[in-house]
């Protein structure tokens, strides 16, 4: 990186509230708001004198008064067709975040005298493609150039120094910030960390435990939280304000009074109430019910039980509530790691894997690897007796992969002389196609007329960004086509497409074709003109395995043939005794 470019910085974009900071002499810096603050509200407001547009806490303090005039928890819309009123003109989540995004570009070219213009953005670990696109485009949209999109979990891991520092193990992090939760387990292993699985749920944080509260504080004032969101929006938006700033006194207090706004139709007066953390706790049981699910979901992806867990690190400012410490410790059996203050742990950790990205020597060397959050695959048609079923999802990268990968599949023709195969690409973990998100196709054409069971081979190479590349080869004829995915078909320029292939050709390079195997492989075959019938039979059936888990292109199945292989061609070069 030359001088001219700048530093490149970190972002947390939140559903709450968002921060930027950098790496520099040694240390992480985040950078403070004109007001005087590290957290920016994530919040959109107009103002009514000059009818600008405000980010930030002044914007919060409007849509607390007047939520007409503003737009807040946009980041759970990204990826969607949502869209936000603020004084009766629409915009979309990802409008809306780039309007955050360029307030925190401000931010970090006043605090460091000069444009920043390069940065890394986090977003949660079970984020969809289509959400980490959002988020780019809204990058983008901000001026931003946008390095990598870095899972949360890992950015909070390397904020907490995993990454080299203390014994070996395995590291749950959970990450409860405003809109999302997350739960990711990683293995840190000699100064590497490495990702094994995520889980989570997109809908669901900290703002849905203080919706709870307002309502519970609704029932105890005598009115119900659905009829005044619908008549009294400036009632309940105000509610909520006071319920957030109860729900942090509870993590402290045994108790707090909550004074509940004239709402229309309900309430003629203000109505003080008490509320217990006990009686918060019970009001939050539904929501701590949907938190064991991803906790749940990680554990089995990464083939896990908590006594494998040697530390939990705690994230987001959710999980400083004693109901969520208390339900981790009960749920892994270990107090979570202090550090890193929860609110600030993902912007470090971004800032930190931005230095990275610009080999900064103040971070030293690091080796992070991360993971598809869901399968990607196609739809199938399946056999049941003399019926032909279609519709079913048959993933070519799994959940839980380590990224960047490339997988493949062979496919084949189930009708007479079918000349024309429709792959549809589709993101998720249901069994059939129809339930999970469709992201793209593509249409394999000129395949050889004859019986059904014509092959197909497609190939999926996923990177680091999101970026997919769909590539179809068909077996007979060795013709290929291909197509590069990302929100859309079209979301990419011609550039951009050309850029992407080349990086992607990388990833997809036949494990044949690495000087190790193709030497391994070699040896191999030189062997079995050597030895005895017994000893060859036994190296036919180690080869056929490796070539079996070549063609299908699976990172760890290659990894286990091939040190088998290894070990049996050693002792057979040594002469000793298998």
């Amino acid at each position: 990186m030359s001088a001219d470019e700048g530093p490149i910085v970190g972002i947390d974009l939140g559903t709450t509230n968002s921060t930027v900071a950098v790496f520099r002499a040694g240390a992480v810096e985040v950078f403070e708001s004109g007001l005087g603050d590290p957290l920016t509200p994530s919040v959109v407001a107009m103002d009514k004198r000059g009818g600008a547009l405000l980010v930030g806490r002044t914007a919060k303090d409007i849509y607390a008064a007047h939520p007409e005039l503003g737009a807040a928890a946009f980041k759970r819309g990204m990826g969607s067709d949502l869209s936000y009123s603020i004084a009766g003109a629409k915009y979309s989540s990802v409008e809306l975040s780039s309007m955050v995004l360029k307030q925190l570009k401000q931010d970090a070219a006043r605090t460091l005298g000069r444009e920043a213009s390069r940065c890394v953005i986090t977003v949660p670990a079970y984020f969809n493609e289509a959400q980490r696109f959002a988020t780019r485009k809204a990058g983008e949209m901000a001026g931003w150039v946008v390095e990598r999109i870095l899972n949360e979990p890992t950015a909070a891991a390397i904020a907490h120094g995993v990454h080299g520092k203390g014994p070996d193990g395995t590291i749950v992090v959970v990450d409860l910030g405003g809109g999302t939760f997350d739960v990711c387990v990683m293995d840190r292993f000699e100064g590497a960390l490495m990702v094994r699985s995520v889980a989570g749920e997109s809908m669901l944080g900290g703002e849905d435990f203080t919706r709870r509260l307002a309502s519970l504080a609704l029932t105890r004032a005598g009115a119900t939280y659905e009829t005044a969101e619908m008549n009294d929006p400036e009632g309940i938006t105000l509610l909520l304000k006071r319920a957030e700033l109860a729900k942090r006194k509870l993590s402290e207090a045994e108790s707090v009074e909550i004074v509940v706004p004239p709402v229309r139709r309900q309430l003629d007066q203000p109505v003080p109430v008490t509320v217990s953390r006990e009686d918060a706790e019970d009001a939050f049981a539904p929501l701590l019910d949907r938190l064991r699910g991803p906790c749940r979901a990680a554990m089995r992806g990464a083939g896990l039980n908590k006594t494998d867990i040697t530390e939990v690190i705690l994230v987001g400012g959710a999980t400083r509530m004693p109901c969520i410490q208390r339900f981790v410790r009960e749920r892994f059996d270990r107090a979570p790691q202090e550090g890193v203050d929860p609110d600030l742990a993902i912007v470090h950790g971004a800032a930190i894997q931005a230095a990275l990205i610009a080999d900064d020597e103040g971070v030293g060397d690091m080796v992070v690897t991360d993971v598809a959050s869901h399968s990607l695959g196609t739809s199938v048609v399946k056999h049941y007796g003399h019926k032909k079923v279609d519709g079913f999802f048959l993933p070519i990268i799994h959940r839980n992969s380590v990224i960047p990968t490339s997988q493949s599949q062979i496919l084949s023709t189930v009708e007479p002389n079918q000349t024309q195969m429709r792959i549809d690409v589709y993101e998720g973990e249901a069994r059939l196609a129809s339930h999970n998100r469709k992201i793209g196709e593509l249409i394999v054409k000129d395949i050889p007329r004859g019986a059904p069971g014509q092959q197909v081979e497609v190939t999926f190479t996923y990177d680091l960004d999101g970026i997919l590349e769909v590539e179809c080869r068909i077996v007979d004829t060795g013709k290929t086509v291909s197509k590069i995915l990302s929100r859309t078909s079209t979301s990419l320029s011609d550039t951009e497409i050309q850029a992407a292939a080349k990086r992607l050709a990388k990833i997809k390079q036949d494990p044949r074709e690495t000087p190790a195997v193709r030497d391994l492989i070699a040896r191999a075959e030189l062997l079995m003109r050597e030895v005895v019938s017994d000893q060859r039979e036994r190296l036919e059936a180690m080869l056929d395995v490796l070539e079996d888990a070549l063609a299908r292109r699976d990172p760890e199945a290659v990894e286990r043939a091939v040190r088998d292989l290894e070990r049996f061609v050693s002792f057979l070069d040594d002469g000793e005794r298998w």
